[in-house]
C-alpha cells in the first residue's frame, strides 16, 4: 500500500513548536486538527520533524508530563495523543521516561482511554504505582458508565480476575445487550453453560424474531430437534394470541411437562383437557414435489418449478450412502462440462449455540439430473471426499452458483479437505453485473425472475434441513436452487460467451 505524500504546513509546525518548547498553544492545536482533519501520517511526520530540530528533543523530554496533562485538560483529539505516545514508544530507549514516576504522572491514568492507558503504563513503567484496588474501581466505573467495549478491553489487557468478566456479562444482560455479551464470551472461549440467563435471553430473542418472520407451522418444523426452543416458541405463541396453535404443537410433540411457568402450564393443561381440538400442521398433512406456496396458499403456476426446465421428480436423486445410485451420480457429474452447485445448511440458532454451523446437503445439477448428497451421512466417507475434490479441482467442469465461494468454503471446511485449488468457478452475481449492467448485488430470486419471468420460491430457505426424510417440497426447493443456477448460466451464454469466459475464477482453500 502506497504511503501518502506528506506536505509540510508551516502554521502547523509553529503550533507544534509552541507545544513542545513552551507547553502552550493547545487550543490552537485542537482548532487546527478539528478544521484541517490531518491524517495520522501527516501529524506523525510533522511532529517528528519539529522534535528533531535543534534542542527540541531535550525540551520534549523535559516537558513530557506537562504536555500530556495539557493535551488531556484541553481535550485535544485522541489522534494527537496516539501520535505523541507513538513517538515516545519509538524513542523510549533514548529518553529517560522513568524520571516521571515520582512526579505524580501516575495520577492522570484514569483520564486516558483504555489503549492509551496500556501504552502509558508501559512507557512510564507504572505497574507498581497503580494499585489493584484502583484498577478494579476503574473497571466498575466503566461498567457504571455502560462503556462495555472499554470495560472488556480493560479486562483483557489488564488481566483482571474472572469475577470482573462475570460482572461485565451481568451488567450487559441487565442493559439488554445480550448479543454483544455473547460475542465477548465467544472471544474468551468460555462455556456458555456458565451463563444460563444469557443463553435463555438469546433463545427468547431468537423465538421473537422467528415468530415475526415465519408462520407458526414453519417454526414448529424448524424447531423439531431443538426441544427447548420449541417449548419457548409455544410459551411465546400462547401469550401472543396463538393459543390453539401453541397447544397443538405441545400436544403433538408431548411438551406439556417441559413448560417452565407453573401458572401457564396449569392453564395449558386445563385447555388441553377441555375438549381441545388439535390444529394439524399443513406442512405435515400435505406435501407435493413443487413450491410450498402452490399447495399451502394455492398460488398455482406462480413459481418456477423443476419440471419447467425438464427435471421431473424421478430425476432428482437423494443420495445418503455409497451404492449404485451414488456411483451413477458421480459418473454423470464427472462427465459434465458444467454443473449448478448449492448447499443447504443449518446456522446456529443463537451466537452461543454449541452445535454451530452445519452443512446438511450439497446439491449438484447436471443437464439431466439433480443430485442431493446428504452431508450428515456422507461427510466421513473418504470416497465421497475424493469425488468432491475431483469435481472441485477439475477445470474442465464449470461450477456455477450464487455466492458460490461461500458454499465452496463451507464444503471444504465441513469435509476437512486440505490443499485444494478449485478451478472454473462461475459467480452468477458477477456475471449478471457484467452482462446486464446492474451494479447491485442481486439475489438468486431476482436474477431468476429477470430471465424466466416467474418467482423463485424461498419458503424453504430456513426449513429444517436435518429433517429425515425430507419433505417432497424441500427436495424440490433444494434441487431447484442448483438447477436454476445452471439454467441461468445457459441463458447468459447466448448473450456474451466471451465475457463469461473472462469471469471464471479460482479459489485455493484448506
Amino acid at each position: 500500500m502506497q504511503q501518502e505524500e506528506v506536505v509540510q504546513d508551516e502554521a502547523f509546525n509553529q503550533i507544534l513548536q509552541k507545544v513542545i518548547v513552551e507547553v502552550n498553544g493547545f487550543f490552537e492545536l485542537k482548532e487546527y486538527i478539528g478544521a484541517k482533519k490531518p491524517s495520522f501520517n501527516f501529524i506523525q511526520t510533522s511532529f517528528s520533524n519539529i522534535v528533531d530540530q535543534g534542542n527540541n528533543r531535550a525540551n520534549l523530554e523535559q516537558n513530557v508530563q506537562k504536555i500530556l496533562e495539557e493535551l488531556l485538560r484541553n481535550n485535544v483529539q485522541r489522534l494527537f495523543i496516539r501520535v505523541f505516545f507513538q513517538y515516545l514508544k519509538t524513542n523510549q530507549e533514548q529518553m529517560n521516561l522513568r524520571q516521571f514516576q515520582n512526579s505524580g504522572i501516575a495520577k492522570i491514568w484514569k483520564e486516558l482511554q483504555v489503549q492509551e492507558l496500556l501504552d502509558f503504563i508501559e512507557l512510564f513503567d507504572l505497574k507498581n504505582l497503580i494499585t489493584e484496588k484502583q484498577l478494579h474501581q476503574h473497571f466498575k466505573d466503566l461498567l457504571y458508565k455502560q462503556k462495555f467495549d472499554d470495560a472488556y478491553l480493560f479486562y483483557t489487557c489488564i488481566k483482571l480476575p474472572q469475577e470482573c468478566f462475570n460482572k461485565l456479562i451481568e451488567q450487559m444482560l441487565a442493559n439488554n445487550d445480550a448479543s454483544k455479551a455473547a460475542d465477548f464470551i465467544k472471544k474468551q472461549h468460555i462455556d456458555p453453560a456458565n451463563y444460563p440467563k444469557l443463553v435463555e435471553r438469546l433463545q427468547r430473542n431468537c423465538i421473537k424474531y422467528m415468530s415475526k418472520e415465519h408462520p407458526w407451522y414453519k417454526n414448529e418444523e424448524m424447531l423439531l430437534y431443538q426441544q427447548q426452543l420449541l417449548v419457548n416458541f409455544c410459551e411465546y405463541a400462547y401469550q401472543n394470541h396463538m393459543q390453539k396453535e401453541a397447544l397443538s404443537i405441545i400436544k403433538r410433540n408431548n411438551l406439556i411437562n417441559i413448560i417452565k411457568n407453573p401458572v401457564q402450564k396449569q392453564q395449558m393443561q386445563s385447555d388441553l383437557q377441555n375438549g381441545f381440538e388439535e390444529i394439524p400442521n399443513p406442512l405435515f398433512v400435505k406435501d407435493e414435489f413443487k413450491p410450498v406456496e402452490e399447495f399451502i396458499n394455492n398460488e398455482i403456476d406462480a413459481y418456477l418449478n423443476c419440471k419447467d426446465f425438464g427435471y421431473p421428480e424421478n430425476q432428482i436423486i437423494f443420495i445418503d450412502k455409497i451404492d449404485e445410485n451414488y456411483f451413477d451420480a458421480w459418473k454423470c457429474i464427472h462427465s459434465s462440462n458444467a454443473v449448478g452447485y448449492d448447499c443447504e445448511h443449518v446456522t446456529p440458532w443463537t451466537k452461543l449455540d454449541l452445535d454451530g454451523f452445519k452443512v446438511c446437503f450439497v446439491q449438484i445439477a447436471t443437464s439431466s439430473h439433480a443430485f442431493l448428497f446428504d452431508y450428515q451421512k456422507l461427510k466421513d466417507s473418504e470416497e465421497f471426499k475424493n469425488d468432491v475434490r475431483q469435481l472441485l479441482e477439475n477445470v474442465g467442469i464449470l461450477k456455477i452458483g450464487l455466492s458460490l465461494k461461500d458454499d465452496l468454503k463451507h464444503t471444504v471446511n465441513y469435509l476437512k479437505l486440505k490443499n485444494i485449488k478449485i478451478g472454473s468457478i462461475v459467480e452468477l452475481q458477477s456475471c449478471f453485473k457484467v452482462l446486464e449492467g446492474d451494479q447491485k448485488l442481486r439475489s438468486l430470486a431476482y436474477i431468476s425472475e429477470f430471465y424466466f419471468k416467474k418467482k423463485l420460491s424461498k419458503f424453504d430457505t430456513c426449513s429444517n434441513w436435518e429433517y429425515r426424510p425430507l419433505r417432497k417440497a424441500q427436495a424440490h426447493y433444494a434441487a431447484l436452487d442448483a438447477i436454476i443456477s445452471l439454467q441461468i448460466y445457459l441463458s447468459m451464454v447466448g448473450k456474451n460467451n466471451q465475457a463469461l469466459e473472462n469471469l471464471k475464477q479460482e479459489l485455493s482453500l484448506g
